[in-house]
């Protein structure tokens, strides 16, 4: 039995970790038995982030390495039925998404002033005041720290929403009229590209980027598509159109 570790999950959203959302779809795909976990400090991860899983006596961190170690171990490979031109192309594709689009989400709620004291609730709002007076700016810090790091940090809120909407504007053209990216059927592709979606979507602060992924229609029907089948709690929380 594999044990999936994630923080807790708000009753609307896959989860507010785009990576956990990612994750949990994988291992629905996988058709292994598992079982999920609630953790609060990611420092008890093998990487010191979350998601994670335990398998026997093994932990593993990172999505990537969780994927290579389900093929290894459990013979699951969600893209063996790919070319190996579309298999380069849907990690292609997972590496914009994680590596930049996931930026944007995180600079959102980290780096926008007028968005933080919502996320500063949402995070350390069970906090008693004096312990939430110390973590949270130090929390708050660190981010900021990493954002600037990851070089994202150093542009202005304008800036980095139009980077956000020209890599959705390219998921919309890449995903053209299929029902998944690459393919007649969801893979990890799909589980990567959803767990940033739908945390623009269900995104707990206001930006523009939630309104310009639902005017992609074929991403909207995308969204609607994989909350239907993985994620029901998200599928009822999304708006109905008309």
């Amino acid at each position: 039995m594999i044990t999936f570790f994630q923080p807790p999950t708000p009753p609307s959203n896959a989860n507010l970790s785009p990576f956990c959302a990612k994750l949990d779809m994988i291992l629905q795909l996988s058709g292994l038995d598992y079982e999920s976990q609630t953790v609060m400090d990611p420092r008890e991860g093998p990487k010191q982030k979350m998601p994670f899983i335990a398998d026997g006596k093994n932990r593993i961190g990172d999505t990537q390495f969780i994927e290579a170690h389900l093929k290894a171990n459990h013979g699951v490979d969600l893209l063996a039925h790919l070319s190996t031109h579309d298999q380069a192309l849907g990690r292609m594709i997972m590496s914009t998404v994680e590596e930049q689009l996931y930026f944007v989400l995180v600079y959102s709620r980290w780096q926008v002033e007028e968005n933080w004291p919502i996320m500063e609730n949402i995070f350390f709002g069970h906090m008693p005041e004096e312990a939430r007076s110390q973590i949270a700016p130090q929390a708050l810090e660190m981010m900021r720290s990493a954002l600037r790091g990851q070089g994202i940090g150093r542009h202005g809120v304008d800036e980095t929403y139009a980077l956000g909407k020209r890599i959705i504007d390219d998921l919309s053209v890449l995903l053209g009229d299929r029902d998944f990216f690459l393919s007649d059927k969801p893979t990890s592709i799909d589980a990567s590209v959803y767990g940033c979606l739908i945390n623009l979507i269900q995104n707990p602060v206001p930006t523009p980027l939630a309104d310009h992924v639902k005017s992609h229609k074929n991403l909207a029907a995308f969204v609607d598509r994989v909350s239907a089948q993985f994620f029901t709690n998200a599928a009822r929380a999304l708006p109905q159109a008309a």
